[in-house]
């Protein structure tokens, strides 16, 4: 009796810890934000993949990095996401909830590859518009 009660004891005590890791706070949930780049890196890893996109600049010529975090390997590739589908310099289109301080990069909501291809984000529930809705 008292293994499993230690058990759940420290289920509990990690659950905070756990949950903290994986919020939403540092991403701007009010709004999206839609991209154009190239593929520059994509991290097929857990906890979170990452996919890293040279995005033109507007003005000045040049580009800037954008990096676009998403969830955990096992959840992307059960929405058909996977490790060879975002080979570097692959034209692709993000829609993704951006940071809140600025820096270039966000969560990604939706993703476009170049062959018309739309993959949902994980984590999408999270990110609301304006409205309300899940775009």
């Amino acid at each position: 009796m008292a293994r499993p009660l230690l058990l759940l004891v420290a289920a509990l005590a990690a659950a905070p810890a756990a949950i903290a890791h994986h919020t939403y706070a540092m991403f701007d949930a009010t709004r999206a934000t839609t991209l154009r780049g190239t593929v520059a890196r994509l991290e097929w890893r857990n906890p979170h993949v990452y996919l890293w996109v040279y995005v033109p600049r507007t003005e000045g010529g040049g580009y800037d990095l954008y990096a676009f975090e998403n969830g955990a390997v096992p959840v992307l590739e059960r929405l058909g996401w996977s490790r060879d589908g975002f080979p570097v310099g692959a034209p692709v289109t993000v829609e993704f909830a951006p940071l809140k301080d600025g820096r270039h990069g966000g969560h990604i909501i939706r993703l476009t590859r170049g062959d018309g291809t739309t993959l949902i984000g994980s984590g999408v529930g999270h990110v609301r518009t304006p409205a309300g809705t899940v775009p």
